[in-house]
């Protein structure tokens, strides 16, 4: 009974768009889906910053990182550089907000 209803829910219209879409993007480039955001309307643009900036908040910095970005940050004249440098530095450090 389960298998008959997986077969059936796979040839679902919803189902098959999703495997449609799945299969669109997994074979694109950085490149090419960085050129579909653009084309997206401001509200789908800022869903997906909004969608970036969560995803990498999450995630800690390589210590590696860490260190490139600090020779950056003390190299740049640009004082609002340096300032969103050390809140990069933050956030890779804590794995979260720069506030936090």
């Amino acid at each position: 009974m389960e298998q008959r209803i997986l077969i059936i829910a796979r040839f679902s219209p919803s189902w098959l768009a999703l495997e449609r879409a799945v299969a669109h993007t997994c074979n694109k480039t950085a490149v090419e889906i960085i050129d579909e955001i653009k084309r997206l309307p401001r509200a789908g643009q800022n869903r997906v910053i909004d969608f970036v900036r969560k995803a990498g908040e999450v995630r800690p910095l390589t210590p590696e990182k860490l260190g490139k970005l600090a020779k950056e940050m003390v190299e740049v004249k640009d004082p609002a550089e340096a300032d969103r440098l050390q809140a990069e530095i933050v956030r890779g450090f804590y794995g979260g907000q720069a506030d936090a």
